[in-house]
């Protein structure tokens, strides 16, 4: 023990003894600090980066055409023993029209717990946890999906698994009584919170009655039948409607093979119709829903839009990202909630249409009093960047910002497969992702403004409250009401039976 301590101790006196005769170490390591401050900006926007390119990948090299007409895109990725699989569909809830309302979303979620020709619900249940592997299967207004998460290892019997809940699903009937009471159970508290009341009451606004805005009644789900659900899934994942998406731990070769033998099993040459483009909106006004148990109002502002594909898209992008769009450097977002305060959600977002007219909205939650001074702000933001031109910061952080998001477009595997499939059911134009870059960064100061002359028009919004209307109208008393402010008058919307739809009496 004395030894090991004497040892200790010279080991220590030696390691002194060298820094002791070695005063330039210290010096030297205060000299590179002292100098890499010294090289340091000022400020971090005065940070120099290194020049980054964006790599836009070919989706022709990872795609793959299947018998009877499908598609798929396969994209190799061996860095974990995973795979994922999803089956893509160009057809949704507009074959259905505004008929079985309530009938697709059941379809999507018995499929999945109603069982199959070989396996009972709670076969199939036992069988996907045994094998680790996920099964969700979505309809949607325009397109569907049945995908799959499994081991690689598991592949095949986990495709197989996948193909018999798209091809020959049971609904069982006993999973179909729970499925419609949980169903209903949910219908009721559809106005237990202004975020629900909201998002039906403006898909009314902008929607009308369509295929895009028809949820059902009680008596609706409890008429869905598993006769009428196995039609609908046979038709909505047939050939030539597919596009199958795979990514992870596959040889793409292989797998083709493995798609093929499944996609044999499946209904062949049913052709889906035109999907129907006509809207139903409502007239611009101010509208409102009252929930008279609230502290907030959100508030929606919109107007139609131009469709993807407008000679002006890349310049409405920048517009919007400027105006309300781009986060805390955006117009409308920094003077409503970080220089007044007035709400934590506040932003606009400029969709362009696909099937339907696009649309400019406006969003965000007030205290009931603050929501005139808040609609205010974002009024006089319009009227702005209509007026004057935006300032050169402003126009290169939206175009940076927006080519930024490519990056994230493509970062792995399962997100590069994802964006392929979209183009592909969307026909997006070959060119339009290799010419992003380039067309964002072209976008003007002029341009910006000419776009939010064409391309906004605050006489045109329908101006949406949900929450205590007898607050939110009148204000605070400072900043005027909100007719004043929009010059409109307001036009109550009365809340609707949960479980019927029908109106009930205004308060």
């Amino acid at each position: 023990m004395k030894l090991i301590k004497f040892t200790l101790l010279a080991a220590a006196i030696l390691l002194l003894a060298a820094c002791a005769s070695s005063p330039t170490t210290t010096t030297s390591v205060a000299n590179d600090v002292s100098s890499t401050r010294n090289s340091l900006p000022a400020h971090p926007e005065d940070l120099i980066y290194a020049q980054h390119s964006i790599n836009i990948p070919d989706p022709a090299a990872y795609r793959y055409q299947l018998d009877n007409g499908n598609v798929a895109y396969i994209v190799p990725d061996s860095a974990l023993p995973l795979v994922a699989v999803s089956v893509h569909s160009r057809g949704g809830r507009y074959l259905l029209g505004t008929d079985n309302a309530g009938l697709a979303a059941l379809t999507a979620s018995m499929m999945r717990d109603g069982g199959t020709k070989k396996l009972s619900p709670e076969e199939l249940d036992e069988k996907l946890v045994f094998l680790a592997t996920s099964v969700h299967v979505a309809i949607g207004a325009t397109s569907s999906s049945a995908s799959m998460n499994s081991l690689s290892s598991n592949l095949d019997e986990s495709l197989d698994l996948l193909f018999d809940v798209i091809a020959e699903p049971t609904f069982d009937e006993e999973r179909l009584k729970i499925r419609k009471s949980r169903t209903i159970d949910a219908m009721k508290r559809r106005n237990d919170d202004t975020s629900s009341i909201e998002s039906q009451v403006f898909n009314d606004l902008r929607f009308g009655h369509s295929y895009r805005n028809n949820p059902p009644t009680a008596v609706d789900v409890e008429a869905v039948t598993s006769k009428r659900m196995m039609g609908f899934a046979v038709e909505i994942f047939s050939s030539p409607n597919l596009v199958i998406s795979v990514n992870g731990d596959v040889d793409p070769k292989a797998m083709v093979v493995k798609l093929n033998k499944q996609i044999a099993r499946l209904q062949k040459g049913v052709k889906f119709p035109a999907i129907p483009t006509e809207a139903h909106s409502a007239a611009p006004g101010l509208y409102g829903v009252d929930k008279a148990d609230v502290t907030q109002t959100r508030v929606r502002m919109f107007h139609p839009g131009p469709r993807q594909g407008h000679p002006q898209e890349f310049e409405i992008k920048v517009m919007n990202n400027i105006l309300g769009g781009g986060g805390f450097t955006s117009r409308i977002t920094k003077r409503i909630r970080s220089d007044e305060g007035l709400a934590y959600s506040a932003g606009s977002v400029y969709q362009l249409g696909r099937y339907f007219p696009g649309m400019y909205l406006v969003y965000f939650q007030s205290k009931n009093p603050s929501v005139p001074q808040a609609a205010k702000i974002a009024l006089e933001e319009i009227a702005k960047i209509q007026a004057d031109p935006v300032s050169e910061q402003e126009l290169n952080t939206a175009r940076q910002a927006i080519i930024a998001g490519l990056n994230e477009r493509y970062s792995n595997a399962a997100k590069k497969v994802s964006a392929f499939v979209s183009d592909e059911i969307d026909s997006t134009p070959k060119n339009y992702w290799s010419e992003f870059e380039n067309n964002t960064a072209a976008v003007s100061i002029a341009a910006v403004q000419k776009a939010a002359r064409d391309h906004l028009d605050s006489d045109k919004f329908r101006i949406l409250l949900t929450g205590k209307l007898s607050e939110a109208s009148e204000g605070d008393g400072e900043h005027g009401s909100i007719e004043s402010v929009t010059g409109l008058k307001l036009q109550q919307i009365p809340l609707r039976d949960p479980l019927t739809l029908k109106p009930l009496p205004l308060k």
